[in-house]
């Protein structure tokens, strides 16, 4: 079989197959024709039923393997190349895994590389897809697309298309639009046909039971929402579970607002203040009031999409009193973990309290859980360069070894690819096989510059070592206010601050725009650390806060100067803002951010 000879021939799909299989067999043949400098022409057959292409000299009927056991198979046929997938989706997987073994390489930011007719490999061997996850998400807020200014919006989207458009050519499986309480929507709409048309999932839902239970409910039905302590209702939080007509508000509102698909039913985004402690709702944990809800809304969504419960901060301890039902799914979050260690790492105390939570649900829930990862998170890591190429790897074979059925990663549209390229890159290769994730790093390095390829990972490598000791406590710009874990965080970040000119260096050699950017960002990073290490020095304080903050501006002006657009909208707004935050949080007597635990490691 010669692809060469193939692309000259015909493309046959099955009539009357959906949108996604149309669109498969066009990324096929224009990519042939890319490559070879001819396209096959495209034709329709009622053949078997299914989503199936057939890449033939001609249109003579061409016998289907079977994909039994299997995602999607590519397999020579009767002179020809047979693609079959189990739905639209793994069919265009298929064709983009094809291309792949052909020579073609795919970019988040829209770069591609094609290979030339003499370059290209001819000859296939049998593929097969068998991902280690069925499920593999990407997340991002509604909020950070700044819908309320147009022309902010219109600025991204052109980068959100060619992300998408890399989702399904990494073999992903759908986006997952976070909403928070205000946002006004459930999605990005200019994206959802980008989505749909590539039989990728559009998921909806987030920290918005505000929405589904809307406020001004509250003037007449004080009784459908949360309880203080003292007894008093109050339109803050989520809502009082033991009222049958309030889960119905929310049950039919998921219902609306879902489009069909899986739901992602989470609490307001606080710690330990959004559920009720009404004499029947005070007995039952917060995961427990959560998880009520969830059932609720799970009995409304339509078809076979399930509703997806939430462990994360006060919901992390798996529920106990309050059974899921059969639609119900977990999706453990462990946002504040380390990240210096793998989740089953057996000497990080941190991480063992976290792979408890995650064995306990595995067993609450009967095996449907799903994990939801912060390697992008541009919050989490405080807009710094944190490489885990090495973390992810060994994470998603934990994660595949307990039996996780799926996973998604948070992202932060460009400003993540700007700080955290190699993490997409290991997270989208480690879905399909935990084992490649650590080739990202060569590939991410050679998106940075191809003639200083080498010098560009061995940097990404010692800086992902050097960050291992201060990705251990959660948000990177707030350390634990406990005297000993503040001390050693400190030392920590006055260890990394000495030795920065060396890793910078290793940069030396390389150079290119996209090496400036990858400097910038790592003298970013190194200078917002320097004013966190000093602001402990100081003993906190408003006036240290103060101080924190200036270096905070003045570092991101830096980055700024450098990074223009490719920071993304995060990096021109949201960036500001989370350090407006977090300086109001250093200014704080105790603890801003509670942690379910923090141990040593």
């Amino acid at each position: 079989m010669d692809l060469a000879a193939l692309a000259n021939g015909v493309l046959v799909r099955p009539a009357g197959a959906a949108p996604p299989v149309a669109f498969a067999a066009e990324e096929l043949a224009r990519y042939l024709g890319r490559i070879f400098g001819r396209r096959p022409t495209s034709t329709t057959a009622a053949g078997p039923p299914g989503d199936w292409l057939v890449l033939a000299r001609n249109a003579a009927a061409t016998r289907l393997p079977s994909a039994s056991g299997v995602e999607w198979l590519v397999e020579p046929a009767e002179g020809g190349l047979a693609f079959v997938g189990d739905r639209p989706r793994t069919l265009l997987a298929a064709v983009y895994a094809t291309l792949a073994a052909v020579g073609c390489e795919w970019s988040p930011d829209g770069e591609e590389r094609i290979p030339s007719a003499g370059d290209a490999r001819r000859a296939l061997p049998r593929l097969a897809g068998r991902p280690a996850f069925a499920r593999r998400a990407w997340a991002s807020d509604i909020g950070t697309w700044h819908l309320g200014v147009p022309e902010r919006l219109a600025a991204r989207l052109p980068d959100d298309v060619a992300f998408v458009d890399w989702i399904a050519k990494s073999g992903g499986t759908a986006l997952h639009f976070i909403r928070h309480a205000n946002d006004a929507v459930w999605a990005v709409a200019p994206l959802v046909p980008e989505l749909e048309r590539r039989g990728l999932a559009v998921e909806r839902g987030g920290h918005a039971i505000v929405e589904l239970l809307p406020r001004e409910r509250f003037a007449a039905h004080p009784e459908w929402f949360p309880a203080r302590a003292d007894g008093t209702r109050t339109d803050l939080g989520n809502l009082c579970g033991a009222r049958p007509e309030a889960l119905a508000v929310v049950r039919d509102g998921a219902a609306r607002a879902s489009g069909g698909a899986d739901f992602h039913v989470w609490g307001i985004d606080v710690f330990g203040g959004g559920w009720c402690a009404c004499a029947a709702c005070a007995p039952l944990h917060p995961s427990e009031q959560a998880l009520r809800v969830v059932n609720a809304v799970a009995e409304g969504l339509p078809g076979g999409a399930r509703a997806f419960h939430l462990a994360y901060h006060d919901t992390l301890l798996a529920p106990r009193r309050v059974r899921p039902g059969p639609r119900v799914w977990a999706e453990f979050a462990p946002r504040e973990r380390c990240y210096a260690h793998a989740l089953d790492a057996g000497e990080c105390e941190t991480n063992r309290f976290y792979r408890v939570a995650l064995d306990a649900h595995l067993e609450a829930f009967d095996g449907r859980v799903e994990a939801f990862e912060y390697y992008g998170d541009a919050i989490l890591f405080g807009g710094c360069a944190v490489p885990l190429v090495d973390v992810i790897a060994r994470d998603l074979e934990c994660y595949r070894r307990a039996g996780v059925a799926g996973v998604a990663c948070l992202t932060f549209g460009t400003f993540s690819l700007l700080a955290h390229g190699a993490n997409l890159e290991a997270f989208a290769r480690g879905v399909h096989d935990p084992g490649s994730a650590t080739g990202a790093r060569g590939r991410h390095a050679a998106r940075v510059s191809r003639e200083a390829e080498a010098a560009v990972a061995d940097y990404l490598a010692a800086l992902e070592r050097a960050m291992a000791g201060v990705v251990r406590h959660g948000d990177l710009l707030l350390p634990p206010r406990d005297p000993t874990a503040a001390e050693r965080i400190r030392s920590t970040l006055a260890r990394l601050a000495a030795s920065a000119p060396a890793l910078r260096d290793r940069l030396a050699g390389a150079s290119g725009p996209r090496v400036d950017v990858e400097r910038a960002c790592f003298d970013y990073t190194v200078q917002v650390l320097a004013a966190v290490e000093t602001w402990l020095r100081a003993d906190a304080g408003d006036t240290a806060a103060d101080e924190a903050h200036a270096a905070f501006a003045a570092a991101r002006a830096q980055l700024h100067a450098v990074a223009g657009a490719s920071a993304g909208t995060f990096g021109a707004h949201d960036l500001e803002i989370l350090h407006f935050a977090v300086a109001g949080m250093l200014r704080w007597p105790d603890e801003p951010m509670p942690r379910p635990f923090l141990g040593r490691c």
